[in-house]
């Protein structure tokens, strides 16, 4: 018997503060000015005067030389003698590129990783245990942000974002053919159907890992759980699971709304985005790290952002990122020092301005919180949004038998109810091992 993902309360909500993925960010209001704060040497006594970071994200999230994360870094690096190299590495490349190296005795200084593999990176000692040095600033994170940066009581990083999956679609290309945003299931099908023909399509969806992350959702709108309460089974393919993901696997193989480029969509959230971003696709599911490239890519788009259609009930993903010490670091308390000040308050400009929301609790409680209607959809939403089990395999899991499922299924090798079973198999085998 298993009952439904975690989820947070308003009550909860307004605890976090703040809202996961991948790439882009939004902010706080910081007591600083711009991005940067008063005291880029962090206020302490501090370990700076020289020496050379290593910093590794996913690509997103690096961005190039004048993203926040580079901003930032530059402005504590000048401040404190030191270099701070960021490497940006394609998302589904950054865990196994991480375990790799720290295998042989190596690996970054600081690690900005999603959440979902904190578990995983905790236990294979890739991440460092900074439960003591961030003794005196988890009060300014949300528990369950928290509890998303922990595996097995201690914690392994500091909530960096905060995010969850709602709909974008095109205002002009929905208004021209008489739709409505859709609400439901049906109506999502409907539109989509509707909005696809010649050179446009009307829903957007992904491969690989991409077509896992966002089939959860579907599942938990349909009463569905990823796994038995107790971590060791999964029902992802029970009746309920089956009912969603026949729903969600239709929309590609059987509607056909998508645009056919999307089987490639696995490398990068850009490859995603194009082609809303160009006006072909009229809808699609994504965090508010989707925002950015819609913005710099075409800014004359007429696009808004609505909650995720409901089934049975309604439900997104919670997803983020954690920043952490590298478990190999030589500079640990160096490299603490800008983790430290990178979740300072004053450092939230560097995030706001990339699209995602910052993991602090002053941010969800704030005017910038509510001020932009697009924002405030995931704000909102966070109070049904559920996380992924926290589970050291669950990479495995999602981006290997359901990433590797959900390939066979949009290639035609595979009919879906059958691939959905297969994966639960292979999950199972995952979980005993």
């Amino acid at each position: 018997m298993s009952t439904s993902s975690p989820r947070l309360s308003r009550r909860q909500l307004l605890a976090i503060g703040g809202g996961v993925a991948s790439g882009l960010t939004l902010a706080a209001c910081g007591t600083g000015s711009g991005g940067g704060g008063d005291d880029p040497t962090g206020g302490g006594s501090g370990s700076g005067g020289g020496g050379t970071l290593e910093l590794w994200a996913n690509a997103a999230i690096a961005g190039d030389s004048d993203s926040g994360l580079q901003r930032a870094v530059l402005a504590w690096g000048e401040a404190n003698g030191v270099t701070v190299n960021v490497q940006g590495i394609p998302t589904q490349d950054l865990v196994p590129k991480l375990t790799t190296t720290s295998s042989g005795g190596s690996g970054p200084d600081v690690a900005i990783v999603d959440v979902s593999s904190v578990p995983q990176l905790a236990a294979a000692q890739v991440l460092a245990d900074v439960t003591d040095q961030a003794s005196s600033v988890t009060g300014d994170f949300g528990d369950e942000l928290l509890a998303s940066s922990s595996y097995e009581g201690s914690l392994f990083g500091l909530p960096y974002t905060t995010n969850n999956v709602g709909l974008y679609y095109n205002r002009e290309l929905l208004d021209g053919a008489g739709i409505a945003v859709p609400t439901t299931w049906d109506e999502l099908r409907d539109a989509a159907i509707e909005l696809t023909g010649g050179d446009q399509y009307g829903y957007m969806m992904g491969a690989q890992g991409q077509g896992a992350f966002l089939f959860w959702p579907w599942l938990w709108q349909n009463g569905g759980t990823i796994l038995s309460d107790d971590l060791t089974t999964a029902t992802f393919a029970d009746e309920l699971g089956q009912e969603a993901f026949a729903f969600y696997a239709g929309l590609a193989v059987g509607d056909k709304v998508a645009p056919p480029e999307f089987v490639g969509s696995n490398a990068s959230w850009d490859q995603y985005v194009a082609p809303f971003v160009q006006g072909r696709c009229a809808m699609m599911a994504i965090g508010p790290w989707g925002t950015a490239p819609i913005v710099e890519g075409n800014p004359d788009l007429d696009w808004a952002v609505a909650p995720l259609p409901g089934g049975a009930e309604q439900a997104s993903i919670l997803g983020g990122a954690t920043i952490s010490v590298g478990h190999n670091s030589g500079q640990s308390d160096l490299a603490w020092e800008l983790v430290n000040w990178l979740t300072a308050s004053d450092q939230m400009p560097y995030i706001q301005d990339t699209g995602n929301i910052p993991g602090r609790r002053d941010v969800i409680d704030s005017d910038w919180a509510s001020e932009d209607p697009d924002r405030l959809v995931f704000v909102e939403q966070m109070e049904v949004s559920r996380a992924r089990p926290a589970l050291p395999v669950w990479g495995d899991i999602e981006w290997g038998v359901m990433a590797n499922m959900w390939d066979a299924v949009i290639q035609g090798q595979q009919a879906p109810a059958d691939a959905l079973a297969a994966a639960a198999e292979e999950t199972n085998q995952k979980l005993s091992s």
